[in-house]
């Protein structure tokens, strides 16, 4: 498992995504000058698309014996990465500037980077076992 380059950018990709349970969404200064810190688990649904993310990345962790469901579960994490990137982006425009948004929003972006260089190091491991096993099978006399 650990010794495919894959298996290292997805754990990494999940670190990132768990991480946002204790990460700080935004911050607002208040009347009287002190910092209200928002917390990504203040909001419920932040709370589940990471609940998600961190479902899909662990069930894309699992998944290496199994190269082919592995990619389709690499690729499907990293477009619903890419959706609640979209929606802290969105976030971030509804907010008009009332709130500062921490610089751990960009963490979902990072994350799809890793998924799809995983996806990628998934299909390539796949096109060697599949050149091997052809290597290996007998010939057919004509």
């Amino acid at each position: 498992m650990w010794q495919r380059i894959q298996t290292l950018y997805l754990a990494l990709a999940t670190g990132l995504i768990v991480a946002l349970y204790w990460c700080n969404l935004s911050s607002i200064v208040l009347e009287d000058g002190t910092l209200q810190y928002i917390a990504y688990t203040d909001k419920t649904v932040f709370t589940i698309w990471i609940s998600l993310l961190t479902i899909f990345h662990v069930l894309a962790l699992g998944g290496y014996k199994w190269r082919m469901k592995q990619f389709r579960v690499v690729i499907f994490t990293a477009i619903v990465c890419a959706a609640f990137q979209i929606w802290l982006v969105l976030y971030y425009f509804q907010t008009k500037g009332v709130e500062v948004i921490s610089w751990t929003a960009l963490f979902p972006l990072v994350a799809v980077i890793l998924d799809v260089l995983a996806a990628r190091n998934i299909l390539l491991d796949e096109a060697i076992v599949f050149s091997a096993n052809r290597l290996r099978s007998p010939r057919k006399k004509r």
